[in-house]
């Protein structure tokens, strides 16, 4: 343990990695959950992809003087938020399939415009691109740790903030918006704070890690736990475990920590599937009794969900 303990101390590459392990936990703890829950598990892909074509934009507007000042990373983000907006639009209505489409068709163009400048972009540069791509929790900078930081504090206490308001109109807009809550607004509000860590994890730790983060322990988390906190808590565990591991395997062999989080994340998701089986079968005596509810539904079970309180508003 000593060992360990300096050994930490003495590689500042590793203080930042542990660092940015607990802040991609917190991001996907408050973002993967909501995403899920509003069935939009392929925006984190969607997101992290377009901050692929952000990137290149960036690097082109640099290199041929017409915006010198303009980072990449400016790019990343702008190409994200127009992702979540677009999504957002196609989802007003409360049709989680619309969303879908609009991640997908905002996927397919932000890779093609990737490709297409990179014939363009000098070939030294392009690498910067395939990094959103891949990512290493490894070669982080100090800049790369703020930024994370920043928006995991931010993500962290507007999700805090608004929860309940999160909660509803992930399991029913229309209904939110009926009762009298501005729905739209906390749609937007969710889906660009969404967007906007899921890109800064991205130029973190790669788009399949980021995706792999965010989806695999929600969606885990969401088939065996039964209340919106117990979920949250639960998929930054996971979250941060899946990543705590990645780096110590990435010491003890040659392999990326990225890519054993990613397998790691996605056979908690294998594993909460075959625990919610065992459930189900522990359970089957008692049908007779009453089916269970749906997990989502005892997700809510906390609070009064718009649901419900738009059928008793009608019943007025």
């Amino acid at each position: 343990m000593i060992e360990i303990i300096q050994l930490i101390l003495d590689s500042p590459f590793l203080q930042r990695a542990l660092i940015a392990a607990i802040l991609i936990a917190i991001v996907a703890a408050a973002s993967g959950t909501f995403l899920v829950f509003r069935g939009l598990s392929f925006m984190a892909s969607g997101v992290a992809h377009a901050a692929l074509g952000g990137t290149a934009l960036g690097i082109f507007l640099q290199d041929s003087g017409l915006v010198p000042w303009f980072d990449p990373i400016l790019g990343a983000l702008l190409f994200s938020v127009l992702v979540a907006v677009f999504t957002g639009y196609a989802g007003e209505s409360g049709v989680a399939q619309k969303m879908e489409v609009a991640v997908g068709v905002s996927f397919a163009l932000s890779m093609s415009l990737a490709v297409f400048l990179m014939y363009y972009i000098p070939p030294y540069r392009v690498p910067q691109i395939w990094g959103y791509l891949i990512g290493d929790i490894l070669l982080l900078n100090n800049l790369d740790v703020i930024m994370l930081a920043s928006t995991a504090v931010i993500l962290g206490f507007i999700t805090l903030l608004f929860n309940k308001e999160f909660v509803y109109v992930s399991v029913d807009i229309e209904g939110s918006a009926a009762h009298g809550m501005n729905a739209r607004a906390y749609h937007y509000l969710m889906l660009v704070i969404s967007a906007l860590a899921i890109a800064l994890a991205t130029k973190a730790v790669g788009a399949i890690l980021v995706y792999a983060i965010m989806v695999a322990p929600a969606a885990a988390s969401n088939e065996i736990v039964k209340s919106v906190r117990g979920v949250i808590f639960s998929v930054f565990l996971i979250a941060l475990a899946a990543e705590l591991i990645g780096i110590t395997t990435s010491f003890l062999v040659f392999v990326s920590p990225s890519a054993i989080a990613g397998i790691l994340a996605a056979l908690s998701y294998v594993l909460a599937l075959q625990i919610k089986k065992i459930q189900e079968r522990v359970h089957i005596g008692h049908e007779e009794h009453g089916s269970d509810t749906p997990v989502l539904a005892k997700s809510f079970e906390e609070s009064v969900t718009v649901g419900q309180l738009h059928k008793h508003n009608h019943n007025d």
